[in-house]
């Protein structure tokens, strides 16, 4: 049988609570005994000795001084021989049977089955014979008294503990109720696989809310990654069935129709054309996979940043077969602690997509300078534009901007910006960019000098 988690604390509460108690009961008796016991000693001490001073022999018989009494302040005193032998005084009536031995100076606990004494001996000499003079002291009513105190207070305590036991039960279960939310919410998701349910317990400054707050924040992450798998499934779906399309197109053609050397030499070189652009969007999805997974090594160090990126216009402009131009404004000797291929990838692309979108005979303008501790390097091109609605989806793997999601002139497959946002969070950065349709788009790169 399983006990419930709040039982079993109750449970371990409840003990806990009652072995200190016990523990606590037992330690009082021990100290209230010891101390009943330390007074009386005192007093027996006392008692013995003031009445060894009032002892003298007449005639070779022990006499008494009137006045001295033998039982005074709860102390018997018992003057034997040295045999041991009661010359003057009696033991208590629940004593008489008690064995009679004598040792000086040490007082003595005796705990009988009828009651609970102290014994204390001095011995006195006169006329070279010795005399032993006993005190006992019965603290049975003492002990009585204790041992009643102690037993209201182990009925007290039992009730304590039944009410403290009571009060922790209903403490952690009101402690648990977020915890009992958590794992209804759980298995809820579990049985309807609903990701958009959440425990929303409210904002406390405790752990247990704290969790519940965790969890919700761990639930939106991951909803939000099933969405973009979901889109991201559909989108490579999408991308895919273009190119083989047109490959199974041209195989048929190639079987049933071509009949020359260039009908054959056609098809061979559309369907190249088209596992190449496959090639492409495969080897760009699995660099962008291992870039949100971080498993893509990144080394930074000390990178000429105004060299990379004029080497990248250089490269740019001999790849673009165009008559846009590159307007650079680089201020020279700006070095930052950067990865090199990475950025050199984020430029590449960035510029790229400025010549893709840009019109005919157009400018490219790119800049880079440094401001107090950042570098800011920005692209601007006087291309198509892109409507404002669509700013926040660019980042978005596959999104191109055209509805209809067909290839276009360059090949592009709408990857190379989430790239680019990428490898700016990598180097602690930010990307920006403004658009207007028809007047161009700008884009921005900030990221610090030292990583």
């Amino acid at each position: 049988m399983k006990r419930s988690l709040k039982l079993k604390i109750t449970i371990w509460f409840t003990l806990s609570f009652f072995v200190i108690s016990l523990i606590a009961m037992v330690a009082l008796h021990a100290v209230s005994k010891d101390i009943l016991t330390r007074d009386q000693s005192t007093n027996i001490k006392t008692a013995v000795k003031e009445f060894s001073k009032k002892l003298s022999v007449r005639n070779n018989e022990l006499v008494v001084s009137p006045g001295a009494h033998f039982y005074e302040r709860g102390v018997h005193r018992i003057i034997f021989d040295a045999q041991g032998n009661v010359l003057q005084g009696e033991l208590p009536n629940v004593l008489t049977e008690m064995p009679i031995n004598f040792i000086g100076d040490k007082v003595r606990e005796n705990d009988t089955k009828d009651c609970f004494y102290i014994e204390h001996d001095i011995s006195v000499s006169f006329e070279n014979k010795t005399y032993w003079i006993k005190g006992v002291a019965l603290l049975d009513d003492e002990m009585r008294i204790i041992n009643s105190i102690l037993q209201r207070g182990a009925f007290l305590m039992i009730a304590l503990v039944i009410a403290a036991s009571v009060g922790a039960y209903f403490i952690v279960w009101r402690v648990f109720q977020p915890v009992e939310k958590i794992r209804k919410t759980a298995q809820d998701i579990a049985e309807s696989n609903d990701l958009s349910r959440r425990i929303q317990i409210g904002n406390k400054k405790d752990e247990i809310h704290a969790l519940a707050n965790t969890f919700d924040e761990m639930l939106d992450r991951i909803e939000q990654t099933l969405v973009r798998e979901k889109q991201f499934s559909s989108d490579i779906s999408h991308e895919l069935r273009t190119p083989i399309a047109v490959i199974i197109s041209e195989c048929e053609y190639a079987k049933s129709c071509a009949q020359t050397i260039e009908d054959y030499t056609d098809t061979v070189v559309v369907v190249n054309r088209q596992a190449e652009r496959m090639q492409k969007m495969v080897t760009e999805l699995l660099t962008l996979s291992r870039m949100e997974t971080n498993t893509i090594h990144t080394e930074f160090e000390e990178t000429d940043i105004s060299e990379l990126l004029s080497f990248v216009c250089d490269e740019q402009e001999a790849i673009q077969k165009t008559n846009i131009q590159i307007e650079r404004h680089i201020t020279s000797g700006i070095v930052a602690k950067a990865d090199r291929g990475l950025l050199a990838r984020l430029f590449i692309n960035l510029i790229a997509n400025a010549y893709q979108y840009s019109k005919a005979s157009g400018t490219i303008k790119v800049c880079l300078q440094k401001m107090n501790d950042n570098i800011i390097f920005a692209v601007k091109d006087n291309g198509i534009g892109i409507d404002e609605e669509e700013l926040p989806l660019i980042w978005n793997r596959f999104y191109r901007g055209d509805k209809s999601r067909t290839v276009n002139e360059s090949n592009s497959m709408g990857l190379g910006l989430s790239m680019v946002k990428w490898i700016a969070d990598c180097h602690n950065g930010t990307i920006s960019v403004t658009s207007k349709i028809n007047q161009g788009s700008e884009f921005v790169f900030t990221f610090p000098q030292s990583k």
